[in-house]
């Protein structure tokens, strides 16, 4: 018995040992396939004129999957009902959901929504194009789409023609009302291509569509246009062979940019002899409605209120408080968008205010004045352990560094009613200077500087002890202790920047990180030479705006007025910044 157990234990562990060997596995080792399938051929052929039925298949080189067809693929013209696409084997099928268009040719962009199903190598850009009619249209345009205060690409932005053939809305309000005849979508690289088009001329329009209609009607929908009509051309590069589509410009041709960009910010501009793509420039369109964007107690004591617009005409009514004294006072950001209040403390848990603009009414608010009140047991706690607040301050002195050519400052976060100075000392080198002056610098005395004159010989130490400083609420700082040295000037780089514009207008040059971050801003009207100095070493671009309204900012454009979004340039050569180093450079444009 013992020996038959042994026997059919034998067996099973045989049998189990035979069946791993017979599984199939990956075999492993190799290069990673990277090839993406084919299309071998179409059914009916692409390129098809008299297309007649619902449906067409493509037969492809391998087993391939849909990824995302819903959001890759395009049809032109648009259909309100989306095909189906299924897999079946090494093949695709397409159903149309509605009646075809007589006389019409359609376009089925299907982007990266082919792949292989092993490895997800994608099929980029295959269109398959046919026509109810007796002929193919076969012109085409292209371009790239970017954006217009840095030039980036933009990708996956619907680049829409229009036909000038409705009746009751004219061309250039369509893309407020109607989908587009023709659509396209950008890449990764910002490329777009729109092939199989009619002869004829096109309002050109780029939307970055929110709710999926192909309409501009959404106030947050970035937007793109050109102010001339276009009209397409005839490319030999889009070709028919054997069933497939062969797009070689939209992979390999470099469209021409406002600006070269370098390491992956700048691309080369290469011109096309026979066409020259279209560059198209998105911009969140300017919305000159007033609106309240937000309103909340920032700190104790200080509310801000934002708006989208300059707020110099906005009323801002106490509802529940206003006593004949002062217990408030207002300041507005640079850009006036932003208004301040800085608070006396004030004998109400929640201030209620009516915020108006002319007629209109932006917001009733209720701001809860105690950032930290509680209830309960959190609030008995409270009262029997409260925490001593003081008089919060900020300095532009970092790290124990204080900038060349500039001067020791102090900002409190509340206007200052009173200074006691009597124990205040400056330490400079070894010298010790008893209550040091200084000036304020804003109207509400929050903020004040030292106008003291300062050698990177010497080490220095600005010293008050606490309760020095006492706002207007009775607040007082702790102990002020700053020691500092000034950076010596040869840690520091200059660089001197000949600018040449053709034409005298108003300019702006823009110093920037490599991150976009503006480091200095310098704004000039012709020919002149930029002296740069003080610069911590690094990497930086440079970008000139044309200040066309000379309000001293970039500004955005806008269709319904056909403003165009001011331009943008950038030097094409990135600035390395070395320290006690002079670099010079000229630019012409």
């Amino acid at each position: 018995m013992a020996k038959r157990i042994l026997s059919f234990t034998a067996i099973l562990w045989m049998a189990f040992y035979l069946s791993q060997c017979a599984h199939p596995v990956m075999p492993s080792g190799g290069e990673k396939d990277i090839t993406p399938p084919r299309i071998l051929y179409s059914t009916p052929p692409n390129g098809s004129a008299n297309f007649k039925g619902n449906r067409f298949t493509l037969n492809t080189s391998e087993y391939v999957v849909l990824k995302n067809v819903m959001e890759a693929a395009l049809i032109s013209p648009p259909m309100k009902k989306f095909p189906d696409f299924s897999t079946r084997g090494k093949s695709i099928q397409v159903k149309f959901n509605e009646e075809l268009k007589p006389n019409t040719t359609y376009s089925v962009y299907f982007g990266d929504a082919i792949a292989d199903l092993t490895e997800t190598n994608p099929l980029l850009n295959y269109s398959y194009i046919f026509s109810t009619g007796t002929y193919v249209d076969s012109l085409s345009l292209y371009g790239t789409v970017q954006n217009a205060q840095n030039l980036l690409p933009e990708e996956q932005v619907f680049v829409m023609l229009y036909k000038d053939d409705n009746d009751t809305i004219p061309l250039d309000s369509l893309p407020f009302f109607v989908p587009p005849y023709y659509v396209s979508k950008s890449d990764a690289s910002g490329k777009f291509s729109l092939n199989g088009l009619a002869e004829d001329r096109y309002l050109i329009f780029a939307l970055k569509d929110q709710n999926a209609n192909f309409i501009f009607d959404q106030p947050g929908e970035e937007i793109a246009y050109l102010d001339s009509l276009v009209h397409p051309y005839y490319d030999n590069t889009l070709l028919f062979k054997k069933d497939i589509i062969i797009i070689d410009s939209i992979i390999d041709l470099q469209i021409d940019t406002a600006q070269a960009r370098l390491d992956s910010i700048y691309q080369d501009s290469v011109y096309n002899a026979k066409f020259r793509g279209l560059t198209l420039l998105m911009f969140m369109q300017y919305d000159s409605t007033q609106r309240l964007l937000k309103a909340e107690l920032s700190r104790r004591n200080t509310i801000m209120f934002s708006f989208s617009q300059p707020a110099e005409g906005v009323d801002i009514i106490p509802l529940n408080f206003n006593p004949d004294t002062l217990w408030r006072l207002e300041v507005f950001s640079a850009k006036k968008d932003t208004v301040t209040w800085y608070l006396k403390t004030l004998p109400i848990d929640t201030l209620e205010v009516l915020i108006k603009n002319l007629d209109d009414t932006l917001g009733l608010v209720s701001l809860r004045l105690d950032p930290d009140k509680t209830t309960g047991r959190a609030r008995q706690n409270k009262k029997k352990n409260p925490t001593m607040e003081y008089l919060e301050w900020t300095s532009n002195i970092k790290a124990g560094n204080l900038m060349p050519n500039k001067k020791p400052e102090i900002s409190f976060l509340q206007p200052m009613v009173s200074c006691i100075t009597d124990s205040a000392y400056l330490v400079a080198g070894t010298d010790t200077i008893a209550n040091p002056p200084f000036i304020y610098i804003d109207s509400i005395h929050q903020s004040v500087r030292f106008p003291m004159e300062i050698s990177d010989e010497f080490r220095y130490k600005i010293y008050y002890p606490d309760s020095s400083f006492i706002d207007w609420n009775g607040f007082f700082n702790k102990e002020i202790s700053l020691s500092f040295t000034p950076r010596p000037l040869k840690e520091y780089g200059v660089f001197t920047f000949g600018l040449h514009p053709e034409y005298r207008q108003s300019y702006i040059l823009q110093m920037l990180t490599v991150k976009e971050v503006v480091v200095k801003q310098i704004e000039f009207t012709g020919d002149t030479t930029v002296v740069l100095e003080f610069l911590t070493p690094g990497k930086y671009l440079f970008k000139v705006i044309f200040d066309n309204n000379q309000n001293h900012q970039w500004d955005a454009g806008h269709f319904g007025a056909r403003r165009q979004p001011e331009e943008v340039i950038y030097f094409d050569k990135e600035i390395d910044i070395r320290a006690n180093w002079e670099i010079e450079e000229e630019w012409e444009w």
